[in-house]
């Protein structure tokens, strides 16, 4: 056989082959995934110094078994050079770099398409070990996840329990102690693609983070508490310190070799505490709201508005997000003040979690402000369109709306300043309806109008003073909840997340206060009452012409 139709032979399946021998002779995937790298850098090195080949598997094999022999003597190494008796070729030393061995073993494209198969491999008999043992999956539902055979689910399972055996027979006679755990995130991770939350999506994931949260654990003590063997350990906790980028995951390496949290995590009956603190505000601060929106009714209502508005309980809508976030503010100026001696984290991004029992349907009310902008659209230099959403109120404008295609907005804005409703051709009637029914527009008379809060922006600075005037005196109500929930944030955050508390108040105020906020003000009538969704409520469209 020549020697361009042997490497041909190096197929998925004779990888897949290459790996299991690897692996039944490895402690961890990744140790198997450098035995098997060697072992293809080999075969490939060995190849280009033969004219032909009788017979490529017992070449390869030969190969294989004699470069373990040299892996097993010399694994504590990082640099290696490896002899084949009886053959006539050397591996490349560590100095020569891999792109010799590419230019004089195979091409660059075929060289890395074996070791991405061989990194699939590598995590393909990790998670068939995980899904079966840990979370309890059938071969059948592993083999539809993976996308393979159940043969090969079958085949992965007998090397990876070749290889701990020990360590899977003896958990078999241990009760599995995962912790039924889910994760609650708030916040990305990161602005730029990394969200570690993703690798923490099996039980297993999270039931190790969950453990290294109150105190730092090591590898042998997690392994201990869960029941579970050490390689899986050891890779899992691999995993969650390299994230989804390879540098910021959910867990961090101390330098005494333990684990901990690389986020903040809330137990449920935290998160539900700390919201008591500000939730015990809600009724003042409503108070309070409804007494200046009293006092300051008529500078409300004679507010430049482009279309009529009456209501200044409907009006508050578009304003209580800044008020909240005023509050919100308030509240950090003195926990800052309690945390002095603390440098607040520089990160750029990071996230945190709320833990709640597995199996358990939690419902957070979450209120939110979403909006987009666009340029030279509906005749206006710039349009700016906001809405308030959460339980009551739908989201309308979530990232990668688009003003320009969406016609009950288009409508909505060809309306401001009135439009007759006889003047619509047909397909214009049809929008208007649905733009009347989505609470976009109103009819006044002859004419439609918008329904939602709309201003030019000229008078942008002048809606933000109002909102201010609605939040006066709220610096006393601040102050007894900053007061007594850095207290409480003192007492639950690890004392290496300490310079994450500003983002833990995002965690209490960002998720529940805002929502009991809101769900009380129409309850007691300070917000008008959403009469359907979507709405008009909370909708508030700025302009330039």
């Amino acid at each position: 056989m020549k020697t361009n139709d042997a490497l041909k032979l190096l197929d998925k399946d004779f990888l897949d082959k290459i790996y299991r021998f690897s692996y039944h002779r490895c402690d961890t995937s990744h140790e198997a995934e450098e035995l098997c790298s060697e072992i293809i850098l080999a075969v490939l090195s060995a190849v280009k110094k033969q004219d032909s080949i009788a017979n490529f598997y017992a070449f390869v094999w030969t190969i294989a078994r004699r470069i373990y022999a040299d892996f097993s003597e010399k694994r504590s190494q990082r640099r290696r050079t490896v002899s084949i008796e009886n053959m006539d070729f050397d591996l490349p030393s560590e100095e020569d770099g891999i792109e010799r061995l590419i230019e004089n073993a195979a091409s660059s494209a075929e060289l890395k398409s074996i070791f991405t198969e061989i990194s699939f491999l590598s995590k393909a008999y990790r998670d068939v070990m995980i899904m079966y043992y840990l979370d309890e999956m059938p071969v059948k539902d592993i083999a539809e996840k993976l996308r393979v055979s159940e043969t090969a689910v079958k085949q992965r399972l007998f090397s990876a329990r070749t290889t701990i055996r020990k360590e899977v027979s003896s958990m078999n006679n241990r009760n599995l102690s995962l912790k039924p755990i889910n994760f609650e995130y708030i916040g990305t991770g990161s602005p730029c693609g990394n969200e570690p939350m993703t690798k923490a999506e099996r039980a297993f994931s999270r039931s190790l983070i969950y453990l290294c949260r109150e105190s730092p654990k090591s590898a042998r003590e997690l392994s201990d508490e869960l029941c579970v063997p050490m390689p899986f350990v050891e890779e899992e906790l691999d995993i969650q310190c390299r994230g989804e980028n390879g540098e910021y995951g959910m867990l961090r390496r101390l330098d005494n070799g333990k684990y901990t949290t690389n986020i903040l995590i809330a137990d449920f009956e935290e998160f539900t505490a700390a919201n008591a603190i500000l939730g015990g505000c809600t009724d003042e601060l409503i108070r309070l709201l409804t007494q200046n929106l009293e006092k300051h009714r008529e500078k409300l209502l004679s507010f430049p508005f482009l279309s009529t508005q009456n209501n200044p309980n409907f009006i508050l809508w578009t304003m209580f997000q800044n008020i909240q976030s005023r509050l919100e503010a308030t509240i950090l100026d003195i926990i800052d003040r309690e945390f002095a001696d603390v440098t607040p984290s520089e990160r750029p991004y990071t996230c945190a979690a709320i833990a709640y029992p597995d199996g358990e349907e939690l419902h957070f009310g979450f209120y939110g402000n979403d909006g987009i902008s666009a340029y030279s659209v509906g005749g206006y230099e710039c349009v700016s369109v906001n809405n308030v959403y959460g339980d009551r109120l739908e989201q309308h404008f979530a990232c990668g709306h688009n003003i320009a295609t969406d016609k009950t907005l288009l409508l909505t804005l060809k309306a401001i300043g009135g439009i007759p409703a006889d003047g619509l051709d047909d397909e214009e009637k049809e929008v208007a309806a649905k733009a009347i029914e989505c609470g976009y527009i109103r009819k006044n008379g002859s004419l439609l109008e918008p329904a939602v809060v709309a201003y030019d922006v000229s008078h942008d600075n002048e809606f933000v003073r109002l909102c201010t005037l609605l939040g006066e005196g709220m610096e006393g109500i601040a102050k007894t909840a900053a007061e007594e929930l850095a207290a409480f944030m003192k007492k639950h955050i690890p004392h290496h997340l300490l310079c994450d508390y500003r983002f833990y108040l995002r965690l209490i105020a960002g998720v529940g206060f805002y929502a009991e906020l809101v769900n009380k003000s129409i309850d007691c009538g300070l917000l008008t009452t959403p009469k359907n969704t979507p709405c008009s409520e909370g909708v508030r469209i700025v302009v330039k012409k």
